[in-house]
């Protein structure tokens, strides 16, 4: 079974409860990483990114250099505010799980996600498969990454000046025409502002005060152009990386279904 970390600030014993909860119950356990924060670090003047979030991915990036350090070949990577839907142990022992140069595997959706996927593969789960991501599946609170895309992401010059899960998931990381990144259908994880409770409680992040605020920009003449050309430049890579495979034919868009047990807490 593949191993799994959970990063998680010292402070905040009620996600660190929260998590292990979830663990035990699924009878599964995990390694606690201390989470980065902006009291560790000075923020470098430029950055497009806030404190928060330079913090999170700065946190990811303990756990992909130990996997790499400690040459562990694929782990579990898990946010303390996950909720993990009852089939993540079958899929953790699915030893074909990788088969086939599978580099990561995004288990989350933030519950309204719409994205282009490739035709199901079928995993050792019953009802369980995983798709090519070809676009964007937002979301960093769980996935499966190897020791090979770590190191490769850990030596990328923007590393640090991409928001985490448009890094490993978005238009923006590019990972989706470069490396082989998977979802699973159903989606296997939310966070816990997705639920009825939302932000409340172990739902509420220390890092809400630091992230980007402000005002949407004006949706100008320019602006719009701006984004139909990286629409359509998007449009082609999709076209020329997946019609090249094969893999564009059966590819559809659609929105995400989620594990039954995580459906009813929305």
């Amino acid at each position: 079974m593949l191993p799994i970390f959970y990063i998680n600030m010292a402070s905040r014993t009620d996600r660190r409860d929260h998590v292990e909860r979830q663990l035990t119950a699924l009878g599964l356990t995990a390694s606690r990483i201390e989470a980065v924060t902006p009291s560790d670090f000075e923020l470098p003047p430029g950055s497009p990114l806030s404190s928060g979030e330079l913090g999170c991915s700065r946190s990811h990036q303990k756990i992909w250099r130990l996997m790499v350090e400690q040459n562990i070949a694929a782990a579990l990577i898990l946010e303390d505010d996950v909720l993990l839907a009852d089939e993540i142990p079958a899929l953790l022992a699915d030893p074909g799980l990788l088969v086939g140069g599978v580099e990561a595997i995004q288990l989350e959706t933030r519950g309204y996600t719409r994205a282009l996927v490739g035709p199901a593969v079928a995993t050792g789960v019953p009802g369980v498969s995983r798709n090519r991501l070809m676009s964007s599946s937002l979301g960093s609170a769980a996935y499966i990454m190897t020791r090979e895309l770590a190191q490769r992401l850990l030596a990328r010059p923007d590393v640090d000046r991409l928001a985490l899960d448009h890094l490993l998931f978005g238009w923006a990381g590019e990972l989706c025409y470069d490396a082989r990144i998977f979802q699973t259908l159903p989606a296997l994880a939310i966070q816990l502002d997705q639920t009825v409770d939302g932000r409340r409680g172990a739902g509420k992040s220390d890092l809400d005060d630091n992230r980007l605020t402000g005002a949407l920009p004006h949706k100008s003449l320019a602006i719009r152009w701006r984004r139909l050309k990286i629409q359509f430049r998007h449009y082609m890579r999709v076209l020329v990386t997946f019609g090249s495979s094969g893999e564009l034919w059966g590819a559809r868009k659609l929105q995400f279904p989620i594990a039954e047990n995580l459906r009813k807490l929305m």
